[in-house]
């Protein structure tokens, strides 16, 4: 019983990355209709940018915030330079997740040459550790949870209080209603490509202070994760994938409590399987109904 309520500790730290992430996919696939899977470059990217800063002897603060600098960089390159170009030229949906794979696959192999399959450790203070009976947690793990939540909460507060997320909102569920309403879509499609890509090098940066090392897949190992929270929690909803995520996090810390590791990968993978199986609508969704991406 103290190893099962001792992994639901863990699983709160592993949801909060998950929730990250996930809430970061979901807001750019409900908007502009593609399913990136580059996502996980950005975070590798953002993780690696934080590294590089840290190496160079950065203060903290500057070592947090190198992340979705560079996560929104990239993504913002990525989603403005490269993916009109195939939209442009009558890519379909499918078309357009085959180019998000090949840019995913492309930057992931690209820092993996660079930096010569090497596994990096990731120096950065844990802080004191605080019990809650057989919980355990750290500074840095405590800190995580609550900056996932502050994100929630921020998130949901611009999509539901401010002028921006009403004209996001009707642009992820009309997009050519709300281009013939005036609303400005290219700056909000801007907007989105920046937030979204913030929280990828954010979850790449939070993924790498839980585990202290990170090397160039680490964003493509825990995509399927972000992805998996992404459909359950359907396509486009914020909320949905936190929830999604908190229960993610949960099967993958309990099975590996019990199991070793290698369960906690099956977990993942498995809750991702069955809800392909079961939910199918989740990643279809008012999304992918939609005829044409917005770039």
């Amino acid at each position: 019983m103290s190893i099962f309520i001792a992994s639901l500790g863990f699983g709160l730290v592993t949801a909060s990355i998950i929730a990250i992430g996930s809430m970061g996919f979901t807001l750019q696939f409900g908007l502009t209709n593609v399913l990136n899977i580059s996502f996980g470059a950005m975070m590798t990217f953002g993780a690696m940018g934080s590294l590089v800063a840290e190496k160079l002897g950065a203060s903290m603060w500057i070592v947090v915030l190198v992340a979705p600098i560079v996560g929104a960089l990239a993504t913002v390159a990525v989603g403005r330079l490269v993916f009109p170009i195939f939209s442009r030229r009558g890519s379909g949906l499918f078309e357009m997740v085959m180019v998000t794979l090949a840019i995913d696959l492309l930057l992931q192999y690209l820092v993996n040459a660079v930096d010569h399959e090497q596994i990096f450790s990731f120096n950065f203070p844990s802080g004191h550790s605080f019990h809650f009976g057989p919980i355990v947690l750290t500074v840095t793990q405590l800190s995580i949870i609550a900056g996932a939540i502050l994100l929630f909460v921020g998130l949901e507060s611009l999509l539901r209080r401010t002028r921006l997320g009403k004209a996001l909102r009707a642009m992820a569920g009309e997009p050519r209603l709300a281009r013939a309403c005036g609303v400005p879509t290219g700056r909000i499609v801007n907007v989105t490509w920046i937030i979204s890509g913030a929280l990828a090098g954010l979850a790449g940066l939070v993924y790498m202070m839980n585990s202290l090392t990170v090397d160039a897949f680490t964003g493509a190992n825990f995509l399927p994760l972000v992805l998996g929270a992404a459909i359950l929690g359907r396509a486009g909803s914020t909320v949905g994938a936190v929830v999604a995520a908190l229960a993610m996090g949960m099967a993958t810390e309990i099975a590996g409590a019990f199991g070793g590791s290698a369960y906690s990968t099956v977990a993942g993978f498995g809750l991702l399987a069955i809800v392909l199986l079961t939910r199918p609508g989740g990643l279809i969704g008012d999304t992918l109904l939609k005829e044409e991406v917005t770039l």
